[in-house]
């Protein structure tokens, strides 16, 4: 790919996150907690003096060039489609800051589909390296603004969580259209991260939801206030690093997602494999419909505990809370 620069690149990058409660209650006004963990998103850009927008996503192997809005080049018909929402938002950068023209480098240690956030983090990291290139270091409001315009293109009634808890970063609980609260731990803590090897598209999840609602809304709203609930006590717990009873409250919200339909048997039978191994309590973490598990094990035995998960699904020990969007050079 051609790529003709007038300046030096910039590079930031944003952490994936984990929800720990929440999950769709949040669109609907309920209390989320959430936390950014140790997989990066990585976007790198220059600016070009030849008008072109070039963004080449390494991971997924694609990319495209664009001269205003006529495509010039891709890499397959599948590109401009997936690398839209990415465009959409720094064409408003460029109408922002009257630039023109930036070549976009994308590589991320994030999976795609896998309810971890991939998609906010990419957005995070392309909106202030983009911004930054432009000679504008944004604060967070702008940059969560600028970021969500890419994030709205992609998901249906994105809720704002999975971009919160990237950008700031550390444990966090998450109100739709209120400021995210940073919840104090007292140290870093060990979490199990199990995948169930089957992507999924959030936006049919939370249109299932959404139709789940509209036939039972006043089922759907009270459910929401016990989801309220556990989350208030899942912050105690968390404060006072009660893992016995964190590992619970994992265990309520998983049963609390089964209720409105977005588990599947695959997701359940990830959450019992990691139970009967050992962990506290196990729940899916995002969308649903496949994704990730996440589970909680007395400290001194996770690893242990995730020697055990991965002899059924791929498990990993991450270390949690994680630091949000930073400025690599």
């Amino acid at each position: 790919m051609v790529r003709e620069t007038s300046m030096e690149s910039v590079t930031y990058s944003a952490p994936a996150k984990v929800i720990f409660c929440g999950e769709h209650y949040v669109v609907y006004g309920g209390r989320a907690i959430a936390c950014a963990i140790p997989k990066r998103a990585y976007a790198t850009v220059a600016r070009r003096n030849d008008s072109l927008l070039s963004i080449e996503s390494q991971d997924a192997k694609i990319s495209a060039v664009w001269k205003g809005d006529k495509l010039v080049k891709c890499s397959d018909q599948s590109a401009p489609t997936r690398l839209r929402p990415l465009k959409i938002m720094i064409d408003r950068i460029s109408e922002m800051y009257g630039v023109k023209g930036f070549s976009v480098a994308i590589k991320s240690q994030i999976p795609r589909g896998m309810g971890l956030g991939s998609s906010a983090s990419v957005s995070l990291a392309v909106a202030s390296a983009c911004l930054a290139a432009s000679g504008h270091e944004a604060n967070q409001t702008e940059v969560l603004e600028i970021a969500s315009i890419s994030e709205s293109e992609i998901h249906y009634r994105a809720s704002g969580v999975d971009l919160a808890a990237s950008l700031t970063g550390g444990f966090i609980s998450y109100v739709r259209g209120e400021r995210p609260r940073p919840i104090p731990v007292g140290e870093k803590f060990n979490i199990i991260l199990v995948s169930t090897k089957k992507g999924r598209r959030t936006g049919s999840i939370v249109k299932q939801v959404s139709t789940l609602r509209e036939q039972f809304i006043n089922v759907f709203d009270r459910l929401r206030l016990v989801n309220d609930e556990v989350a208030a006590e899942m912050e105690v717990a968390l404060r006072n690093l009660r893992f016995e009873r964190l590992g619970s409250l994992f265990t309520i919200q998983h049963n609390l997602l089964k209720t409105i339909g977005v588990s599947n048997k695959t997701l359940d039978e990830a959450v019992e494999h990691a139970l009967k191994g050992g962990a506290l309590g196990a729940k899916l973490t995002g969308a649903g419909g496949g994704g990730c598990v996440i589970a909680i094990a007395p400290q001194n035995r996770v690893k242990e505990v995730a020697k055990i998960i991965s002899t059924k699904f791929p498990a990993e020990v991450l270390t949690v809370p994680h630091e949000g969007l930073r400025r690599e050079k």
